[in-house]
């Protein structure tokens, strides 16, 4: 038969491995949520980069088209020489120049889906973080009240 004194040392011990327990999950995933917080702020840099880039292959993109329109369609330039710089610049240059800025909004969207994501799961772990605050709370009342 168990005491009143030893099932009270049983509750404590199971009380204080359980806080334990909580605490050490806790802690795990505050140093996630610090981790995700670091690369949150790195892809924001590299978000910032991208769109810079975007920005800049944009205006060469317009550049080749008004210089394709105004400088290869002058009046005053004809001849084999111009229909095959003509063609070069709008079956390749042009285009890959569009395929360039497309490709570097595939990747932007990409790092935007991944900071989404990261945000998000900190969301998650903050509520996760708060809960188990409450519940270490709670067995450090419980276990006050047993060493009473």
């Amino acid at each position: 038969m168990i005491t009143e004194e030893e099932r009270r040392q049983r509750d404590l011990y199971n009380a204080r491995t359980q806080k334990n327990r909580y605490e050490q999950d806790r802690e795990e995933r505050e140093t996630l949520k610090w981790k995700n917080d670091e690369k949150i702020s790195r892809l924001k840099i590299v978000r910032e980069e991208l769109e810079a880039q975007k920005k800049i292959a944009k205006s060469r993109y317009t550049g080749l088209e008004k210089y394709t329109e105004e400088k290869l369609r002058c009046e005053d330039w004809t001849g084999k020489k111009k229909d095959n710089a003509v063609n070069v610049y709008e079956s390749t240059i042009v285009p890959e120049y569009e395929d360039y800025v497309n490709r570097i909004d595939d990747v932007l969207d990409a790092v935007c889906d991944e900071i989404t994501r990261l945000q998000n799961y900190n969301m998650q772990l903050s509520g996760d973080i708060l809960r188990l605050g409450s519940l270490i709370n709670s067995l450090i009342n419980e276990i006050r009240k047993l060493c009473n």
